[in-house]
């Protein structure tokens, strides 16, 4: 079975575009949720894990569930309709919402196959309805190739380098004394280099 991208360059990506587009920290974060929620399909995973922990019958949830139940259409109508629930009422950000809903099933179509050459992760952007519209690119590279960890990196230094312009950094999500004294910090040390 094929690993999904990592949680945290999903995350990267769709903080990039939260801090750029959400006004407020209600916006930032369901842009941010939206392109973490398609693998909310995974956690049948904990499920398989927990069968074998415990010594019960070996179960396949996340093999049958994974990239099947919201990463598609039905999982799009539900983050953006959560979204609206959440209080994000701004079209701007709902169709930030499902821009990085939709990232996230393009950062998976490009780079989140298996250890296998065959084990490419398709997206069935239909189902569990159909399995009509459903797309796979035969180059996908690998989980832990070289251009998921590039791309990884360089988003967190862009984060980095925001928070320092803008003064609002992930953190900002959990809370917002947290997320001064991180800045306050990467103001500083950012201050420590141009010194030099």
């Amino acid at each position: 079975m094929a690993s999904p991208m990592s949680p945290i360059t999903h995350f990267t990506v769709s903080w990039s575009v939260a801090e750029t587009v959400g006004r407020t920290r209600r916006e930032r974060l369901c842009i941010t949720l939206a392109g973490m929620l398609p693998d909310l399909d995974g956690a049948g995973l904990l499920v398989d894990l927990t069968n074998r922990v415990l010594g019960r019958p070996e179960s396949f949830w996340s093999e049958a569930l994974h990239h099947v139940l919201f990463h598609g259409l039905l999982g799009a109508a539900v983050t953006v309709v959560a979204a609206m629930l959440l209080g994000c009422r701004r079209i701007i950000a709902l169709l930030a919402v499902m821009l990085t809903f939709h990232l996230h099933l393009l950062c998976d179509v490009l780079g989140s196959r298996g250890p296998a050459p065959d084990e490419i992760w398709p997206i069935r952007y239909l189902a569990p309805f159909s399995d009509a519209g459903s797309f796979a690119w035969p180059g996908q590279w690998p989980l832990n190739a070289w251009p998921n960890v590039v791309l990884t990196c360089v988003l967190i230094c862009w984060i980095g380098m925001r928070a320092i312009k803008t003064g609002v950094s992930p953190f900002s999500l959990l809370s917002t004394r947290l997320d001064a004294k991180v800045v306050k910090a990467l103001r500083a040390r950012w201050a420590q280099v141009r010194g030099r």
